[in-house]
C-alpha cells in the first residue's frame, strides 16, 4: 500500500509541475503578443481589468485622461526631475520591477519604441523598481533613451510610481502636450513606436 502511495503522489507531482510549466509558458508568450487582437490603449481605462486571452490583467489606479500627477525625485545621472520637467509637450513614462520577469524583456522594446521620440531622452522618464543586478542591467538598458530613477522595492509614499498609481509592472504611460495620462498594456502601443515613425 506504501509503494502505491508514493508513486500516486510522485504522479500528482509530476501532472502538477506539467500544468505549471504549461501556465508559465502561457504567461510569457501572453507578455509577447504585441497588440494583436484586443487594442488596450485608451478604450481600457477606469474598467475593473483588461482581459488579454483570457488573462485579466489589472488596471493601473489612474485611469485614462486623469491629469498626469505631481511628482519629484530623483535620477542620479540626471539630477531632480518633477513633474513640471513633462509638461507643455508630449511625453512617455516607463515603470519597470526588478522583481518582474517581463520588465527584463520588455525593456529593450521600450527602447526601440522612444529611441526617436520627439524632444530625445528629455521627454522620456523610466522608473526601475529595486536595486541589485536586476535593476543595475534595467538603468544600463534604459539609460540612453530615458531619464531613468531607482525607486525601492515595496510601495513608498512620494514614490513616482506610487503618484502615477502603478499596480502592474511593466507599465506604460503616454502623456499628452495637455498633460493627461494614457496607460499603456506595451511598448508598441506607445504614441510613438517604430510602426508608427
Amino acid at each position: 500500500m506504501t509503494t502505491v502511495s508514493v508513486i500516486l503522489v510522485g504522479c500528482l507531482s509530476v501532472f502538477n509541475l506539467v500544468l505549471t510549466l504549461a501556465l508559465a509558458r502561457k504567461l510569457t508568450q501572453l507578455s509577447h503578443a504585441g497588440s494583436h487582437g484586443n487594442s488596450h490603449g485608451a478604450s481600457h481605462g477606469g474598467s475593473a481589468g483588461s482581459i488579454l486571452s483570457g488573462v485579466s490583467i489589472p488596471d493601473n489606479r489612474l485611469p485614462d485622461g486623469a491629469p498626469m500627477p505631481e511628482f519629484r525625485t530623483v535620477s542620479q545621472a540626471d539630477g531632480p526631475i518633477s513633474g513640471h520637467d513633462l509638461t507643455g509637450d508630449r511625453a512617455v513614462v516607463g515603470f519597470f520591477s526588478t522583481t518582474c520577469g517581463s520588465c527584463l524583456e520588455q525593456a529593450p522594446d521600450f527602447v526601440k519604441a522612444v529611441t526617436a521620440y520627439p524632444g530625445g531622452r528629455e521627454r522620456v522618464l523610466a522608473v526601475v523598481k529595486g536595486t541589485g543586478p536586476v535593476g543595475d542591467n534595467l538603468v544600463a538598458i534604459l539609460e540612453p533613451v530615458a531619464r531613468v530613477v531607482v525607486e525601492p522595492a515595496g510601495v513608498s509614499e512620494g514614490s513616482v510610481a506610487e503618484a502615477f498609481g502603478v499596480v502592474r509592472w511593466p507599465s506604460y504611460v503616454d502623456i499628452d502636450a495637455a498633460g493627461r495620462i494614457t496607460n499603456r498594456l506595451l511598448p508598441a502601443e506607445l504614441a510613438v513606436a517604430p510602426a508608427a515613425l
